[in-house]
């Protein structure tokens, strides 16, 4: 990820220029802000540009807003150049005299300063800036350009697009006019009258043009070309690859697919090789105003965004984005967590949970409860349960969470084999494993268990709760019951698959410990039912 860049004293963004843009940037110019004020910078391999101060969080803070108009500079660059409406450049125009209005509201200077700005930006219209040369079509287009072009740039940079090198010369031409207009409005307040507010209905408001995608990176480069949905695809393939590869889960992969078409409509684009910071802020903030979802959904789908270009970028092998992902800098937004005692199930609500699963006869609302109850396993862990994941080893037994036969689990350390608590073999699980038909490979519940349980919870059982997690619930009441029952630190963090980073965590875990386990299980107490088994 793009960061400052500490040189002697002040902190510097540094950024290579992406592959394909290298042989547009020689000898051209942009402009980044740095604190608010748009500063040149002339682009080789790479982007160098000092952010003006020495202290790291300050830094942080001015490399995020220099690194996001960077991005969409690039974005500008790589676009097509787009016809503006007459209506579209004088909207440009305004927004520069609007700017320059507004800084200068409070403390116009002095009426001098203004008088000699009217008379240089009437010298540049003429061709006679420089003294000693003779006003021509050439001397025009130079003063010009040299006075008011930085702004056009800057205000391209800012919609990100480009426009036709035959209509510059016109927006020059509006934004001069703009800009003397301000520069007469602050006059007048520096005298002391501020009848005009800077505020005029001449200018309109800026509307985008609708059209093509920008152009696609050189399909030189790899990765180019391609769409949210291509880099899913791919990365799904890529996790199926190989013999004992682990397979992205079907759930897992519609996640990203809605996070992807949900930007691909936000930005009229499903081209993953041109996305801006600016743009996944503005996705953010759209979302965060419609108020529909949490913050905490929010963070996720932007997370999920993020990840997908990622892949791109690995797929790629770093050719796309060579800077960097665009939505690293991009915030995500705060929200307030729940504890984890609010998200726990309360013992009685356990109870109605577990009793109200002995009357159902549907193998998951049936049984994976009481499982997740009795273990702390994730119930998408549980879900992907077959009958040979079951095994007894002297009075005592057992089911594997493993990533074979094409299972998946959260992390590494998710795989373990847990002891069957003695309340799940009183319940008649090992009879329930009996009655099965099929392959022993077969998985006993269905791929939906996870919300099929939480709207069964919801719904029929009637826990309507809010802070509490219908199917992670189980897993913070287990640890509980846990530490309730003595059971050791080390058997509680193996059974429930919690990594603890210690070293001791990639050693052993063989045959040789299950009988100490099962003991261990032994020891967490049943949860109390209201309503005896009969």
């Amino acid at each position: 990820m793009p960061s400052p860049v500490l040189i002697g004293r002040r902190y510097y963004l540094r950024v290579r220029v992406p592959q394909d843009l290298l042989k547009l940037t020689p000898g051209r110019t942009i402009h980044l802000p740095v604190a608010g004020v748009w500063r040149p910078v002339k682009p080789g391999t790479s982007v160098k540009l000092s952010l003006e101060t020495g202290n790291a969080a300050t830094a942080k803070a001015r490399f995020g807003e220099a690194y996001a108009a960077l991005q969409s500079t690039w974005q500008a660059m790589r676009s097509a150049p787009t016809p503006l409406s007459h209506k579209q450049m004088l909207a440009l125009a305004g927004e520069v005299r609007s700017a320059f209005v507004a800084a200068f509201d409070d403390d116009p200077g002095q009426t001098q300063t203004w008088a000699a700005i009217l008379v240089t930006n009437s010298n540049a219209r003429d061709g006679r800036l420089h003294p000693l040369k003779m006003p021509s079509g050439d001397t025009i287009a130079i003063d010009m350009e040299r006075r008011f072009g930085p702004l056009v740039d800057i205000k391209l940079a800012q919609k990100a697009i480009s426009i036709p090198t035959d209509q510059r010369p016109a927006l020059l031409n509006l934004v001069v006019q703009a800009l003397d207009e301000s520069a007469i409005v602050n006059l007048n307040k520096a005298s002391g009258d501020y009848s005009d507010t800077g505020e005029t209905s001449k200018y309109p408001a800026f509307t985008p043009t609708v059209s093509a995608p920008p152009a696609a990176v050189s399909q030189e480069a790899p990765g180019s070309g391609a769409t949210f949905s291509s880099v899913i695809d791919e990365e799904v393939r890529r996790r199926s690859a190989g013999k004992n590869a682990v397979p992205m889960r079907e759930t897992t992969t519609k996640k990203f697919r809605i996070a992807a078409e949900e930007f691909r409509d936000f930005r009229k684009s499903d081209d993953a090789t041109l996305v801006t910071a600016r743009e996944a802020d503005a996705r953010k903030q759209a979302m965060l105003e419609k108020g529909e979802l949490s913050n905490n959904t929010v963070k996720q789908r932007l997370q999920n965004l993020r990840t997908i270009l990622q892949w791109a970028r690995q797929h790629s092998l770093g050719e796309l984005y060579p800077a960097g992902n665009p939505l690293d800098i991009v915030k995500a937004p705060a929200y307030q967590t729940v504890a984890s005692d609010a998200r726990t199930f309360t013992m009685e609500e356990a109870a109605t949970v577990l009793l109200a699963a002995r009357k159902e006869t549907s193998p998951e609302l049936r049984w994976l409860p009481w499982l997740s109850a009795y273990s702390g396993a994730r119930i998408n862990e549980l879900a992907q349960l077959t009958r040979q994941d079951f095994f007894r080893l002297d009075d005592s037994w057992f089911f594997r969470l493993t990533t074979a036969g094409g299972k998946t689990l959260k992390t590494k350390a998710s795989e373990r084999t847990v002891p069957v608590h003695p309340e799940l073999i009183n319940e008649g699980l090992v009879d329930f494993l009996d009655t099965l038909n099929g392959r022993d490979d077969q998985r006993i519940f269905p791929a939906r268990s996870q919300p099929n349980i939480s709207e069964w919870i919801r719904g029929k059982v009637g826990l309507t709760r809010d802070e509490l997690a219908p199917n992670h619930g189980w897993r913070h009441l287990f640890e509980d019951q846990c530490m309730n029952g003595g059971v050791t630190d080390a058997a509680r963090s193996y059974i429930t698959g919690r990594a603890t980073g210690k070293s001791s965590e990639g050693y052993g875990k063989s045959q040789a410990m299950l009988p100490g386990l099962a003991k261990e299980m032994r020891k967490v107490p049943p949860i109390p039912l209201k309503v005896s088994r009969a």
